[in-house]
This record gives structure tokens, C-alpha cells and sequence, in this order.
């Protein structure tokens, strides 16, 4: 009897299950670590600078309100009379910020966008891409991306303000029935925020990697995260956390620098001791703000697009899932 090539018995066991989200992504970034590094350090520098200009000139804008607080304070002071802010003053700094806000959120949604877009595009490469290539094919997408992440924050954000304004109303129309109600609305809302959130996700890497467009890629997000909000709670608030505690401790680590921005700001200001207020406020929170940006969304990015390649290859499809373990369909039966 000749012997032929038999060929391998078919063990019936499954394939190694892929290692998890967090895991794969910590080992793409440890694999280009050059890329990744550069993108943050250069998408943070760039939303920093344009902040700190839309920060100088709000508190340009608000320099005659501080300097005639500090005019009737010092009156007040010779006078040996108390002095409390005027409600016109107040009123002004309330209006510059409010103009303030909604442009440097624009600008934190733009940056996030690019830079989301930037490692995701990194991510889902076979062969390693140049950073300028990446950021340049990034900032084509901007506005898109732009769109997408303000498109979330509006809804996250709205539905989470709506919930604090109930809140607050139920405590002056019913102040009896306060603490129950209050309650019943926190209980309903932080999971219909969170629900929302997790949700949504998934929609800037759909952006990046499939040229959706805001409106398509949060339903594409949805559409992938239905069937799964578990599985997918469980790697998005980790990722949530790990954002939260790097702001706490920079900012506690911070501290210090309160009173150097007070003293720098003291002396800029010929001694407007509300305007130095204001700075050492604002300078720590901002600082901190782009060191935990700088520290985390690269390993946030890098983890969200492993996550959406997940997703589509669990629905049989693979865009955006080029490279990534785990990420490749099920061969068809």
C-alpha cells in the first residue's frame, strides 16, 4: 500500500480567542509607539495654542469689568467701607465666558477629531505609515470628524443638562418632595447618559475609517454597540476612568502653579488682584487639561478603533479592521 500525504484531521476546537481590547491596544501602541507619541504631542500643542489665544482675548475682553472691580474695591478700602462686585461686572465676565465656552469646546472637538482620526488611520495600517502622511490624510477629514464629536457632545451633554434642570426645578416647585424626586432623576438619568454615551462611541472611528458623515456614523455606532452594550460598557469605562483620574492627579499635582500664575498675573496686571484670581483659576485647569489629553488619547484612540474593528467583525463585515488581532470576519459558511 503506498502512503499518501493524509491530510490534518480536523480536531473540531476553535481558533485561540483573540486577545482582549485593552490588551491588543496596548500592544499596537508598544509596536509604533514613534507615531502614535508624535500625533498627540502635535494635535495637543496645536488645540493648546489656539485655547490659550481664545483665553486671552476673553480675558482682554473682560479687562475694563476687572479693572473697575478693582477701582471701587480700592475706594471701598480708603473709605473703610466693605465692597462686593456689581451686578453689571458679573453680568459681564458671565457673557464673555459664555461666548468663550461654545468656541473653545469647537476647538477640543476639532482637535479630537483630527487626532482620532489620525490613529485610527495608524492603527488600521499593515505597514507603518509616515506621521505626515496620517496627519495630513486626517486634516482632509477635520470637519467631518469636527462634526461628529460635537454632534456627540451635544447629545450626551444636552441630555445630561435637561436631567440637571429638572432636578433643579423639582427642588423649587416641590421642595418637600426634593430628595425622593431628585433621587428617581439621578437614578434615571446617569444610566440614560451613560447608555447614550457608550452608544455612541464607536461613531468617530466609523467617521475616520468608513467617510461617514456625523448623522450616519452615531448610527453606525449604535447600530454596532446594540446587542452588546455590556461587552462594550466594559471597555469604554475603563478608558473613562483612566481620562478622569490622569485630570484629577495633574491637576492635584498642579496646585502649586496656582500661586506662580497669581504672582505672574499680579504683576501684569499692576496688582488687579480679580484678574490674577481669574488666571490662577483658569491656567492649572488648562494645563492639566492637555497634559491628561497628551497622556491618554493616544491609548484611548488606539483602544476605541480595536473595539469598532471588533464589533464589525462579530457582524461579519471588516471595514477599518486591516491589522488588528481579532478584527478579521468569520469566513462565510
Amino acid at each position: 500500500m503506498t502512503g499518501t500525504a493524509e491530510e490534518p484531521a480536523d480536531t473540531g476546537k476553535a481558533p485561540p480567542p483573540a486577545p482582549g481590547v485593552l490588551r491588543t491596544a496596548l500592544r499596537t501602541l508598544a509596536q509604533r509607539p514613534g507615531p502614535a507619541c508624535v500625533l498627540a504631542l502635535r494635535g495637543t500643542a496645536w488645540a493648546t495654542l489656539a485655547g490659550t489665544v481664545v483665553l486671552l482675548l476673553a480675558l482682554a475682553a473682560t479687562w475694563p469689568a476687572f479693572t473697575e472691580m478693582q477701582q471701587e474695591a480700592d475706594l471701598a478700602r480708603r473709605q473703610e467701607d466693605s465692597y462686593a462686585p456689581e451686578a453689571d461686572n458679573i453680568g459681564e465676565l458671565q457673557l464673555v465666558a459664555a461666548c468663550a465656552l461654545p468656541v473653545l469646546l469647537g476647538i477640543a472637538a476639532f482637535g479630537f477629531g483630527v487626532l482620532h482620526t489620525a490613529h485610527s488611520l495608524a492603527v488600521t495600517h499593515v505597514r507603518p505609515a509616515a506621521v505626515g502622511e496620517l496627519w495630513r490624510r486626517a486634516r482632509r477629514q477635520a470637519g467631518r470628524s469636527a462634526a461628529v464629536q460635537a454632534c456627540r457632545g451635544v447629545l450626551v451633554g444636552g441630555l445630561a443638562l435637561a436631567g440637571a434642570l429638572l432636578w433643579s426645578l423639582a427642588d423649587v416647585v416641590l421642595p418637600a418632595a426634593e430628595p425622593v424626586l431628585g433621587y428617581v432623576l439621578l437614578g434615571l438619568l446617569v444610566p440614560a447618559v451613560v447608555a447614550l454615551r457608550v452608544g455612541l462611541a464607536l461613531a468617530p472611528a466609523a467617521a475616520a475609517l468608513e467617510g461617514l458623515g456625523a448623522t450616519a456614523a452615531l448610527q453606525r455606532s449604535w447600530t454596532l454597540v446594540r446587542g452588546a452594550w455590556w461587552r462594550t460598557t466594559v471597555r469604554v469605562a475603563p478608558l473613562a476612568a483612566l481620562t478622569v483620574a490622569a485630570y484629577l492627579m495633574l491637576r492635584y499635582a498642579a496646585e502649586p502653579a496656582d500661586g506662580a500664575a497669581h504672582a505672574l498675573a499680579m504683576a501684569v496686571s499692576s496688582g488687579n488682584t480679580y484678574f490674577a484670581y481669574a488666571v490662577a483659576q483658569l491656567a492649572p485647569v488648562a494645563a492639566a487639561l492637555s497634559l491628561s489629553a497628551l497622556l491618554t488619547l493616544p491609548f484611548t484612540h488606539t483602544a476605541l478603533t480595536v473595539l469598532y474593528a471588533r464589533r464589525c467583525a462579530e457582524r461579519g463585515e471588516s471595514p477599518g479592521g486591516v491589522g488588528i488581532p481579532g478584527s478579521t470576519p468569520p469566513p462565510a459558511p
